[in-house]
């Protein structure tokens, strides 16, 4: 029996095969670069360019990615997307269909997987001769099935079980297709981890209906609030190491950030505020709040979240990815630690090099802006 990757690709494990994706994205993030690299584009309807990382743009230089970005679509007829929040939600929510391939140049490409979509992330050159020819070959990777058994404990979340997960079996996912059966998990809770376990090293994720045999148990019921802790620069991101949350309790913190791909949607602000409500803000301490979409901005505002977190005592920033600031709203000073909701802890991702940041749930973060500490 074929398994997901290998019937969306058509081929077996170990084939090389050429495909067509139906989408490419290019965005503010690591795959700009790719835009300098471009000489033509073979199918313009097929690439969408999106602004969603540094929004609004706190500082020239990525003032500066943003206008090459927008002169380039505009020379080739490209879509052009902004102010729709993270591109890759857009995207999966309102563009892409079962069964069709994305690729793109960034490391989460696998959050399509929870919609039947198949994404690939690429290098920048590769990423670059893609949009060139329209083509892309691969050799299919090998699957590994993971079955995901029980339900979550209270105060946990798709997040801390991903992160357990990764502790346990990064190494077995190196450069694999993994496909994910999660009957108890909701929509949102899917996309979430796969987001995750795409990240650090898996060449893309799915989701299956079926539970599989000769699969990877993991249980759920056994997942304790985990984190993943700081490292060194931006190439050692995906060997970032997870611990339990108490192995690092009590750490002093200066701010918090719920937002993005991992934090930002309806579900998370809905589950953010229900864990505020009655708590008051520590003294000192800056809750940042970015909502994922456009979407996911109106309906907080039509749900009163937004009014909610602004009374206390969080600023809200625009809808965007926000994992990495360098400076503007959100980014943190000298010797600041940061507990975020977001993928990047290298030195530097949130501000300058002497900041430290951490990473957790929205449950997590939420009860850190009232103890301001992990």
């Amino acid at each position: 029996m074929s398994t997901f990757i290998e019937t969306v690709l058509g081929g077996a494990a170990g084939s090389v095969v050429t495909i067509e994706p139906d989408v490419v994205v290019i965005n503010d993030g690591v795959s700009h670069a790719a835009v300098e690299e471009i000489g033509s584009v073979a199918y313009p309807e097929r690439v969408y360019v999106i602004y969603d990382h540094d929004v609004p743009t706190g500082r020239p230089e990525a003032a500066a990615i943003l206008r090459k970005n927008w002169l380039f679509a505009q020379k080739y007829g490209c879509h052009y997307v902004q102010a729709k929040g993270v591109g890759y939600l857009y995207l999966l929510h309102e563009v892409v269909k079962p069964g069709q391939i994305v690729v793109g140049g960034g490391s989460h490409a696998a959050i399509f997987g929870a919609n039947g979509v198949l994404g690939i992330n690429v290098s920048v050159p590769e990423l670059a001769r893609l949009v060139e020819t329209g083509r892309f070959s691969t050799v299919v990777p090998e699957t590994v099935c993971v079955n995901l058994k029980g339900k979550l404990p209270e105060n946990t979340g798709a997040m801390d079980a991903a992160f357990a997960f990764l502790r346990d079996h990064r190494e077995t996912l190196q450069k694999k297709a993994v496909e994910v059966h999660a009957s108890s998990f909701t929509q949102h809770e899917k996309e979430v981890f796969l987001s995750v376990v795409g990240s650090t090293g898996a060449y893309t994720a799915s989701i299956s209906d079926d539970e599989a045999e000769n699969a990877v148990s993991f249980d759920l019921s056994a997942v304790v609030p985990m984190v993943m802790l700081p490292c060194e620069e931006r190439k050692d991101q995906k060997a970032a190491a997870f611990t339990e949350k108490a192995n690092v309790a009590g750490t002093a913190l200066h701010a918090g950030q719920i937002g993005g791909y991992t934090g930002g949607t309806i579900e998370d602000l809905r589950l953010a505020a229900s864990l505020l409500e009655g708590k008051k803000l520590a003294l000192g301490f800056r809750l940042s709040i970015c909502p994922a979409t456009a979407a996911d901005y109106i309906q907080a505002c039509e749900d009163g979240l937004i009014t909610q977190f602004i009374d206390y005592g969080a600023q809200i920033n625009a809808a965007g990815d926000h994992s990495e600031i360098i400076q503007g709203a959100g980014a943190m000073g000298a010797n600041e630690v940061l507990l975020t909701t977001g993928l990047y802890t290298y030195t530097g991702a949130m501000g300058v090099p002497s900041a430290k940041i951490y990473s957790a749930s929205v449950q997590s973060v939420a009860l850190a802006s009232v103890s301001k500490e992990i």
